[in-house]
């Protein structure tokens, strides 16, 4: 069987803003009631490449390069998820959106669910796809995020992906000149930093969440293996799980399909 194609679509335009005084990448496709994605650790919009055109025929939606990453900004400062708390609040609010729709990735799902904690009138459903934050008994990530050499990119990648196939030397080669290029070595090791400190956790305060939550987990994820997932399910009063089989820490690149079709479904609910 020949090896998949891994190709990324045409991508929208990419727009700029100021928080905080600070530059903000963003897209920004579709129109109607609006949706947030919010990408993982050491990502940018871009990996929400294959959900622009589906759901944007029905909803606008927004996907950010968070402060300290990809196109956007890199001030010298301890990065947090407070920090960046704040920056979604701020970007929110220089676009004048009111109450939308996050869906957050990894470290994404874990900032979307900090925002809905802390601004819950902002928020009006929730997404959390392999979300971080959430720990229990996990005491480190399936990898060292804080990418250094090119195949050490290489072994994240073969992490990231259940099938191993999808982590092409043409991918890794992108992926790795793009680090190179953003240079979010200093966010992900302060980050990473914060994270190791546990002091923003959420197994305690999560299940404050009012927002209708769902949680997606692909099955093979070996980052944040499913059992956080399915805590979270526990957690987050009335929310609803759906496992993707065959599919490891980011659905939304390696299952795109059965991604947008289980947020659509939810969004129309």
């Amino acid at each position: 069987m020949s090896a998949p194609q891994f190709v990324f679509p045409p991508l929208p335009k990419l727009h700029t803003t100021t928080v905080f005084g600070r530059a903000i990448k963003y897209y920004d496709v579709g129109s109607g009631t609006p949706l947030l994605l919010i990408h993982g650790l050491g990502g940018d919009a871009d990996e929400w490449a294959f959900c622009f055109a589906p759901l944007s025929q029905s909803h606008r939606v927004l996907a950010l390069d968070l402060l300290g990453f990809g196109r956007s900004d890199k001030p010298l400062i301890e990065y947090t998820i407070a920090v960046f708390v704040e920056v979604v609040e701020r970007f929110l609010k220089t676009l004048n959106i009111g109450p939308a729709t996050l869906i957050g990735s990894s470290l994404g799902g874990w900032i979307a669910s900090a925002f809905a904690l802390e601004h819950p009138g902002m928020v009006q459903k929730l997404i959390l796809a392999d979300s971080a934050g959430v720990w229990s008994n996990l005491k480190e990530l399936g990898i060292d995020p804080h990418v250094t050499t090119r195949s050490h990119l290489r072994e994240v990648f073969d992490r990231v992906f259940h099938d191993k196939r999808l982590a092409t030397d043409e991918l890794v080669d992108l992926a790795y000149e793009q680090h190179l290029a953003r240079g979010d070595g200093y966010t992900m090791g302060s980050l990473i930093r914060d994270v190791g400190n546990g002091a923003e956790r959420l197994d305690n305060s999560i299940s404050g969440i009012r927002a209708p939550t769902l949680i997606v987990w692909g099955q093979q994820d070996e980052i944040i293996p499913l059992a956080a997932g399915e805590l979270t399910h526990q957690r987050i009063r009335g929310s609803e799980l759906v496992v993707i089989p065959e599919c490891g820490h980011v659905p939304a690149l390696e299952k795109p399909a059965e991604f947008v079709q289980h947020v659509l479904r939810f969004l129309a609910a």
